[in-house]
């Protein structure tokens, strides 16, 4: 095999392993999204239930549920951010 042959052997190895392992981690990465994107639903369904409590309830009651429903805000805004932020990469 001529050395030209031989290095565009080499190279096609060397890119077929790169591109293998780079389809692997974009597997691994979806499935990690799409765990992360389900535990940010479970999360969104308690804050829409947290902010109709907090709609109709009175006094310290009320305010404790705001505490707990902008806790939960923050949690799901951060979460979003970082899908949002994998997206781009």
């Amino acid at each position: 095999m001529s050395q030209f042959k031989q290095a565009l052997h080499n190279q096609s190895q060397a890119l077929e392993l790169l591109h293998d392992e780079l389809a692997l981690k974009a597997h691994l990465f979806k499935a990690d999204l799409k765990a992360e994107w389900e535990a940010l639903e479970a999360k969104w369904s308690d804050f829409k239930e947290h902010l109709g409590r907090a709609e109709v309830a009175a006094g310290d009651a009320g305010r404790d549920l705001d505490t707990s429903s902008k806790s939960l805000g923050d949690s799901l805004l951060a979460g979003y951010t970082e899908i949002k932020n994998a997206f781009k990469h």
